[in-house]
């Protein structure tokens, strides 16, 4: 049996997606389709625009045959992090053959070759990545820097660095790999090569033998706002959405009713996501949630906390407390808040992660008792997917849980605090929408598993 893995945020599910899924099968032979999903919030700090079990039913719609939730500590932190704990959680259900994950680079042999000097880096690096960050950059770009210096290791040795000249020419080959210094530039500015690295990296530290597989995305880039007929990124559909829906009507819109009249989503591009998963984003039953429905309760939280507390939380520092509790003064909302704080070596996904953190109550702590998930939750399968489901309960390394009322008697003591974080992830999304309006989305004892079927 073969079993392709996904570690994905589906904010909202959309064309992208489901040709990635569809790639994977065809290029693996797959017999089933295991996603590990983030639930109420997301990796960059952010609320998902629809509960999880929305963006479940739209997986499951789509090619998808089980959802696992991703826990909370994992899915709302850095690149790292994120990719141990969708790598380590496929990998522990014992089950899953291949890992699929979408880059702009199809070229294993490189990516894995990168990875494997991040996975064990040379003191070159090192000294490189710390003289960076000393000079104001960025993690991202001051890693990003250090690895294209290591790569170009015999031009290092030459000239102590390589010019601005030397890394932009097209036809400049980088040693020991088949790109130029140009495309390893451009490789390491994109969100999703970092993520696929991290992937392969997490891959090797756990020695899986899961078999990685990179599909080269295709439409617009991960940042890009543009609509488009299809291919357009999630970025740009949660921008289209957040703009013509009416503040006024969502936020005056009595969603408890069953005769309210709700904000109309259908200008949404129609062509933009697969006909099912458009179809729930049309009939969803509550309002979107963005970052900045959640800035009254952040604003509280920064004027009530002294340094020594916001430091305590992960994503954040002594030195970037201090700065939170001096420029609070200055707090519109979240986003702006974000703008407001971002500096050269702060990033703005590193601020609204740290945010996040706050309001959930996880400190850095967290990932030190955590390195890894510590149970499966399913949230949906396909009622044609039992075999994978008895497979699964066969050779799964964790407790799967199926029935959250059930949990305290299948997990230990500190199994039951990671799940926590997941139970106080939805209280506080329930909060905001009761905040906008709505009072009618379920708690997670309330919420059954998604049993899924085309014919229903």
């Amino acid at each position: 049996m073969k079993v392709i893995g996904i570690i994905a945020e589906y904010n909202p599910f959309h064309q992208g997606h489901a040709y990635q899924i569809k790639k994977l099968k065809e290029t693996c032979h797959g017999d089933y389709v295991v996603i590990a999903m983030s639930g109420n919030f997301v990796q960059r700090g952010a609320p998902a625009l629809m509960e999880k079990y929305s963006r479940t039913k739209m997986a499951l719609s789509c090619g998808a045959d089980l959802v696992l939730e991703l826990p909370t500590l994992f899915a709302t932190s850095s690149a790292e992090y994120f990719a141990r704990g969708g790598v380590c959680l496929l990998h522990s259900t014992g089950i899953i053959t291949h890992l699929g994950f979408g880059a702009e680079t199809d070229d294993l042999d490189l990516l894995t070759e990168l990875s494997a000097i991040l996975s064990n880096p040379p003191s070159s690096y090192e000294n490189i990545l710390h003289k960076k960050l000393k000079e104001g950059l960025t993690f991202p770009k001051a890693r990003a820097n250090a690895l294209e210096s290591c790569v170009f290791s015999s031009v290092l040795e030459k000239s102590g660095s390589f010019s601005n000249t030397e890394k932009n020419t097209k036809n400049t080959n980088v040693p020991h790999l088949a790109c130029t210094a140009k495309e390893l530039a451009e490789i390491l500015a994109s969100p999703n090569n970092i993520l696929a690295l991290e992937y392969l990296k997490a891959l090797k530290a756990i020695h899986s033998h899961i078999i990685p597989v990179p599909i080269q995305r295709i439409g617009k880039s991960y940042h890009a706002a543009e609509m488009e007929a299809d291919f357009c990124s999630a970025y740009a559909i949660r921008a289209f959405l957040e703009k013509r829906e009416d503040f006024n009507s969502v936020e005056h819109t009595n969603w408890n009713s069953d005769n309210a009249v709700k904000p109309n989503r259908f200008l949404l591009p129609e062509t933009t996501m697969p006909a099912v998963s458009y179809n729930i984003l049309q009939d969803y039953p509550h309002p979107f949630l963005y970052e900045d429905d959640f800035s009254p309760l952040l604003h509280y939280e920064l004027l009530t906390k002294d340094i020594g507390s916001l430091s305590a939380w992960a994503d954040s520092s002594p030195d970037l407390a201090r700065r939170l509790v001096r420029e609070r003064i200055h707090f519109t909302n979240w986003r702006e808040f974000c703008r407001h704080m971002k500096t050269k070596n702060i990033t703005y996904s590193r601020l609204s992660r740290l945010f996040l953190h706050i309001l959930l109550h996880i400190r850095q702590k967290e990932y030190e008792s955590f390195p890894s998930p510590a149970y499966l939750r399913i949230l949906g399968f396909r009622k044609s997917a039992q075999p994978l489901l008895t497979a699964l309960k066969s050779n799964s390394t964790l407790p799967v849980i199926t029935r959250l009322a059930d949990a305290s008697n299948q997990l230990p003591v500190q199994a039951q605090h990671l799940l926590e974080l997941d139970l106080r992830a939805t209280d506080l999304y329930r909060l905001a929408l009761t905040a906008k309006g709505d009072s009618t989305l379920k708690n997670d004892y309330q919420q059954q598993v998604i049993r899924f079927s085309p014919h229903d």
